[in-house]
Formats: C-alpha cells, sequence, structure tokens
C-alpha cells in the first residue's frame, strides 16, 4: 500500500562504506547513533546532515521489521525522502561473524596496550579505534 493509498510515507534510506552499499531500500523510518544522541528520522523529515558516532543504525521496513546495522563514525544526511547514512563501515545484525569479532576485539586490544607501552600515539588512536569497532559488532549481534 503506498502512501497515496493512505499508507506510511516512506523514504529511501542507504547505508554507505568506503567499500560501497550495504544497506538500500525503502523504510518507514530509520535509527541513527547521532554524536549528541540517537536521532531518529520518517519521511517528509526536514533537511539534516549530523555526524554519527559507531554504534547500532535501525530500519524499519514494517510493522515490526527492524534491519538492525553495527555502523562505525560517518555522517548522516536527510534530503527529499533520502536518508543517507555514510559511514566508515556498517555490518547487518544477522551477518555478523562474532568468533571473528571476538578475533578482532583480542588483537585490537593487544595492539593498544603494546602502543601505549611504546606511547606511540598514532598506533594506540588506530588500535583503539578498532577495538570500539569490535565491541559495536559484538554488541550489535548481542542485541539479536
Amino acid at each position: 500500500m503506498s502512501a497515496q493509498e493512505g499508507g506510511p510515507a516512506r523514504l529511501r534510506v542507504e547505508v554507505i562504506t568506503p567499500e560501497g552499499p550495504v544497506f538500500a531500500d525503502e523504510a518507514r523510518m530509520v535509527i541513527v547513533p547521532g554524536a549528541e544522541g540517537e536521532l531518529g528520522v520518517l519521511a517528509r523529515h526536514a533537511p539534516l546532515i549530523a555526524r554519527l558516532d559507531p554504534g547500532e543504525t535501525r530500519v524499519m521496513q514494517g510493522e515490526n521489521d527492524w534491519v538492525s546495522l553495527a555502523t562505525g563514525p560517518g555522517y548522516f544526511k536527510v534530503q527529499h525522502d533520502i536518508a543517507l547514512v555514510l559511514v566508515s563501515s556498517a555490518f547487518k545484525s544477522a551477518e555478523i561473524d562474532t568468533g571473528k569479532a571476538q578475533s578482532d576485539l583480542d588483537d585490537a586490544r593487544s595492539r593498544l596496550e603494546t602502543a601505549e607501552q611504546e606511547e606511540d600515539e598514532r598506533a594506540a588512536r588506530r588500535a583503539a579505534r578498532d577495538v570500539a569497532d569490535a565491541e559495536n559488532r559484538l554488541s550489535v549481534a548481542g542485541s539479536h
């Protein structure tokens, strides 16, 4: 049922990483992890640009039909019923390999410890980012 026939208004949601699109479909609503807290957007939302923190992005496609993604930092743009989630990484919750995420987390924590001992700020920042990414994937995978 289209919005013109009395159904809910829809917007196009696209989750895009440097490697390409991870999700692209029509939706009722999208909720993203904004830098100032969660941000929910419906169709006909005013134009918006926001910075995103790593976290869970949720897309409502139907009444009780949600797609959940672990997304990295990036930006969110809404204009003309198109919501673009432009992030460094994105993984659908159902497709997250928790074993690999745990292995990535262990490796990143080890690299972080070494970088801190060697006082290598650049390597420490990179390792801390990787720790946050792996923790986010594990968190999102565990919520479903």
